[in-house]
């Protein structure tokens, strides 16, 4: 499956052998940077038919898209320019581009890109994959209905809310519905008439079966889109569990952060990577601080004296880039995953641009087919599976050229393309923290300038013969500080000599080249710069290289940039036609009988037929009879239609026959025309009239109003206390000890403590204590454990260690632990735990929904509250006023919404360690030493914060951000509308801080002092290291989110 930004990647596609490809709407994208498409299905009726392929082929590429940039333009009075939109900043986070998806351009017809697709049997998935508000939900709907009727073979969603409101839609359409006078057809809308399907979004988070088959019963999915940190090994685990289908990323650039869980660009600017607006805050430089201490980290990833070479400070060595990753590249791993069972390979880039599509689609399209060769040799069935047919089959594109599309390299060895994690946890190699954007191929190091040329040592695998570099290639001198401007551009001359290239740039180069020699100082040029190349042509200005330090021995490392034959080689691909459907054409008679026509498309097996009744019947030849070369030549290769002709058949022509030759060419055009009809019955691609259904009893209407069934309840907002460390827990049960010995106060107090360790035993010991301080006080004290927000194949008896310690309640954090816990009987029902040393009889506690499970609207709210859990954590999406109309709309319902009233916002969590990774040589938790346990790690922004990274018992690291975050001006709100928990999160905290932010908040509930001075006193609460993080609204901030639409796009 391949992605489609807009319509030249589409068509890219489809040409270079997609299956599928997956696109997003003008709104509720996860790419809202993308140019993207309109889904009003009157577009493909409006000004276009969308029917002929070849008409359509001129306007798809020019600078009019279709029809939906005409009407914009009427719309706008003129034509808004077609300037492609260029990254200025970082160089892009979770799907970058060379020569990115036009964002500037008008959206294309969603109709009429889903009609070209099944014209060539290709499926369409739109991507609804963002969390969604209450006040958007009616929109949303509209969309559905919309998405249905142009065709849409499946929607990919995150948001549970709008997959209810998904199976909704589809119910009542295919069933059919009386609606103000208009009978709304019930049938199927995809691909050969399938109905439209929901799959499961990675922004879903799901790691382990019980996540799939969450997935599967809760909310319809027929496919389920694993997140990218599973092996190959734990993707074949959960494929063997289930029937439902699975889809697994197996090219493209990789999150830090599981997909769903990213909330660094929400609490940083309110920018929500899950709606479709990531600040790409993976790609930024961070500085290593360990134990209080900032470390300066050499190319190794081993601490060491950075930039002291000779006396000459360098930045070459300097490891900045800490949570970028590589980019994925599973190539090698097709045929394992073909085995494994998975059912759809998908390729990141919908911001991507057209080369980069043709190139991956095509790449993995033969790894495929490959793959399939060899398991089909292994097997001993009949089975076979469907193969595309490739314009220019021959045409290769190898990982090499891969490279040169977009990768993100760093050294000699690592290219910027990884396995990922198909290979398990390989932290050394995934971030190397050396570059966070597009580099191309390496191609050696500088060793000398001499006049205004470089001398670059040619890498090993260069031989004589396989010279990388000529003429007009592009070429950039990575002196290890992206962040500052680089020399390269153009190659103007190249030289060979002993393993040494000799180039010069152009003038407008050396020019600015000089120029900067003045701007800077010799000692500022680095050594060790890399050389790199790729195909974009873009010229990379300006970074230097003094010539007046040619006399010292400078080891810069150029990259290739443009190499122009490649470049030829990607474009060609994404120019390439659709390859058009193979076609028998049987041609029957005999002498006093009609001539017969048969096309049969051997794709589909249906058939075409016309014959000659109108015109006659075969005669017996008086001369030269109809042969085989006078019948193809008036066959021909099907002309301008959707078919090739694969093989002409005249078995059941008599021989001797006679008619015509435009009998032959008329009765050929008559068959066509059948099975173009026939084809379009079958594939149901668009509505049979552009009717928008308006007046259809709306679905969120009804489905708001059985929630806000009533005002909100007396129930006290009550409030809980998250604990993170033995201090912590000391601290706050001695508060609520001393609260209890006061007889004489009249305080609010902490009605719920939960645990939050990374081991188990200090679980056990923390419950411990607060059963401990339960039995001092005369208020009802409960203990909940928290549960990792990540469970993997093999880890599923986490449930059976939280059920162990006996809590009143598990937070749950994921909806494959919540699903294995209903499984079980839910909350109440006794279960026995057996293992070599014990048998045990426990009871599954209340399951109480957290922040992670992403409740961004009231629809979403109750899915999961009817899922087993009897309360349910906002979204960190949400605002503070967004949060006060979420629990307006639950009505009674809002005593079971939690919110976190203070926290320090988790804005990443990974699967990659940075303890393991910079801390030790160790590339997972069997060789790193177990760092995590014996040191404090902060990570320190560009701003000069610090940013406490933690591990969790799963090894897999959280980064909070260093600035607290507070709803203390939004309190009184919440409690007015019927909150049911207030909770306090610490981190890493002293006890007595820890015990003097929650006084705070307790007087202020009590109505002992006044939010400003609970504001003051956090301001000056310090970290672990002693240093100031500061206290802000972070994602409670109620400034006006920008619409999707509105977001600039930064990449190039």
């Amino acid at each position: 499956m391949s992605p489609a930004g807009g319509w030249p990647q589409l068509r890219a596609a489809v040409a270079n052998g997609a299956d599928a490809v997956y696109l997003g709407l003008t709104s509720y994208s996860a790419r809202a940077r993308a140019a993207n498409f309109d889904p009003d299905p009157a577009l493909l009726w409006e000004g276009h038919d969308g029917d002929d392929d070849d008409n359509d082929k001129e306007d798809d590429r020019s600078t009019t898209v279709d029809f939906g940039r005409r009407l914009e333009m009427a719309r706008s009075g003129g034509d808004r320019g077609t300037t492609r939109a260029r990254e200025v900043d970082r160089g892009g986070g979770g799907d970058d581009g060379a020569d990115v998806a036009d964002a500037t351009r008008p959206a294309a017809s969603l109709a009429r890109a889903v009609r070209f697709c099944h014209d060539h049997d290709v499926r369409v998935y739109v991507a609804l994959n963002t969390l969604v508000f209450d006040d958007e939900l009616r929109e949303v709907e509209g969309l559905i209905e919309d998405v249905w009727d142009c065709g849409v073979d499946a929607v990919i969603v995150q948001d549970a809310g709008v997959a209810r409101i998904v199976k909704e839609v589809v119910n009542r359409r295919r069933r059919g519905q009386e609606g103000g006078g208009v009978t709304v057809a019930g049938r199927g809308r995809g691909l050969y008439g399938a109905p439209l399907e929901i799959h499961a979004s990675t922004q879903q988070t799901v790691t382990c079966a019980d996540g799939v088959a969450f997935a599967a019963e809760r909310t319809n999915a027929t496919r389920v889109v694993l997140g990218r940190e599973l092996s190959l090994s734990e993707i074949e685990r959960i494929a063997e569990s289930t029937d439902t289908e699975i889809e697994v990323f197996v090219h493209g650039a990789l999150c830090v952060s599981y997909s769903g869980q990213c909330f660094s660009s929400e609490a940083w600017g309110g920018r929500s990577a899950n709606r479709g607006q990531c600040a790409q805050a993976c790609r930024l430089p961070y500085g290593l601080i360990a134990n209080g201490e900032l470390r300066h980290l050499s190319f190794d990833g081993i601490e060491g004296i950075m930039g002291r070479r000779n006396g000459a400070t360098t930045g070459n060595d300097e490891i900045k880039y800490l949570l970028s990753p590589q980019d994925l590249c599973g190539l090698e791993q097709v045929e394992g995953l073909v085995k494994a069972g998975v059912s759809c390979l998908k390729i990141e880039g919908r911001l991507k641009d057209a080369s980069y599509v043709a190139a991956t689609t095509r790449a993995y399209r033969q790894a495929i087919d490959a793959a399939w060769d060899k398991v089909l040799e292994e097997r001993s069935d009949s089975y076979s599976p469907p193969r595309r047919i490739l314009t220019s089959p021959d045409e290769r594109v190898s990982r090499s050229d891969l490279t040169h599309v977009f990768a993100r390299g760093q050294d000699e060895k690592h290219d910027g393309l990884t396995p990922g994690f198909f290979e398990g946890a390989r932290h050394q190699r995934l971030v190397r923290g050396r570059s966070p954007r597009h580099r191309g191929m390496h191609v050696g190091r500088v060793v000398s300038s001499i006049g205004g040329a470089l001398v670059i040592r040619l890498d090993d695998k260069y031989t004589a013969e396989d010279a990388p570099l000529k003429r007009g290639d592009g070429v950039v001198v990575d002196r290890g500080m992206p962040q500052e401007k680089e020399l390269g551009g153009p190659v103007y001359d190249v030289k060979y000599h002993e393993g040494n290239a000799i180039i010069r740039f152009g003038r407008d180069v050396e020019r600015q080249w000089k120029e900067n020699d003045q701007r800077f100082s010799t000692s500022m040029t680095p050594t060790g710069s890399h050389v790199w190349s790729n195909i974009s042509s873009t010229v990379f200005f300006s970074s230097y290289i003094s010539a007046t330090i040619a006399a010292r021995a400078i080891l810069h490392h150029p990259r290739k940039t443009a190499d122009s034959d490649i470049l030829k080689r990607m474009h060609r691909l994404a120019e390439l036609d659709p390859p058009k459907s193979p076609a028998k054409v049987v041609v029957e008679g005999r002498v006093g009988d009609i001539l017969t026509v048969r096309i049969i498309d051997e794709r589909t097996g249906l058939i075409g037929i016309a014959n000659s009744l109108e015109m006659g019947t075969l005669a017996e030849a008086e001369g030269p009879a109809i042969n085989r070369q006078s019948i193809a030549k008036a066959v021909g290769s099907l002309g301008n239609s959707r078919w090739s002709l694969s093989e002409l058949d005249l078995s059941h022509l008599e021989e001797g026959v006679w008619c015509p030759m435009s009998w032959v060419k008329d009765t050929r055009r008559r068959a066509l025309e059948d099975l173009e009809k026939i084809i379009d019955m079958s594939i149901t691609t668009t509505c049979d009239l552009p009717i928008k259904f308006t007046n259809l009893n709306p679905i969120v209407d009804r489905l708001l109003g059985e929630i806000s069934n009533g005002e909100p309840g007396a129930t006290r907002t009550k409030v809980s206390v998250l604990v993170r460390n033995h201090d912590q827990v000391d601290a706050i049960c001695s508060l609520i000890e001393e609260i209890a010995d006061d007889v004489s106060a009249n305080r609010e107090v902490v009605s719920e403590v939960i645990v939050d360790f990374l081991e188990v035993e200090g679980i056990r010991s923390s419950v411990s204590r607060i059963r401990e301080a339960q039995s001092r006080t005369s208020h009802d004290l409960r203990v909940v454990v928290a549960s990792p927000r990540i469970i993997k194949p093999g880890e599923e008896g986490i449930w059976q260690m939280l059920l162990k310690t006996s809590p009143d309640g598990i937070l749950v954090r994921s909806t494959g632990l919540l699903h294995r816990l209903n499984q079980l009987g839910g909350a109440g029902q006794r279960v026995t735990i057996r293992s070599a040393e014990e048998s045990i009889e426990v009871t599954i506690p209340e399951l109480i929904g957290d922040f992670s499970l992403n409740a961004a609207n009231a629809i979403t709210a109750c899915e999961l509250l009817e899922s087993g859990l009897s309360r349910i954590t906002a979204s960190y999406d949400l605002s503070g006023k967004a949060i006060t109309e979420l629990a307006t709309l639950l009505g009674k319902k809002a005593s079971q919404l939690d919110v976190v009233l203070h926290t320090h916002m988790p804005i990443f969590h990974t699967e990659h360690c940075v303890f393991a990774r910079f801390l030790s040589k160790g590339n997972s938790y069997q060789d790193c030493g177990h760092v995590c346990t014996r040191n404090t790690v902060h990570l320190r922004d560009q701003n000069g914060k610090d940013n406490l990274v933690l591990a969790d018992m799963g090894c897999r690291n959280t980064v909070f951000m260093a600035e607290s975050q507070t709803g203390i001006f939004s309190t009184n709100e919440w409690v007015r509308a019927g909150v049911g928990h207030l909770r306090i999160e610490l981190v890493d905290e002293s006890g007595s801080d820890a015990a003097n932010i929650v006084t705070s908040y307790l007087q202020f509930l009590s109505k002992e002092i006044h939010a400003r001075e609970v504001w003051d006193r956090l301001e000056v609460i310090p970290d672990s290291n002693g240093r100031l993080g500061g206290v802000g609204f972070g994602s409670l901030r109620n400034a006006a989110e920008r619409r999707s639409g509105e977001v600039t796009s930064n990449v190039h």
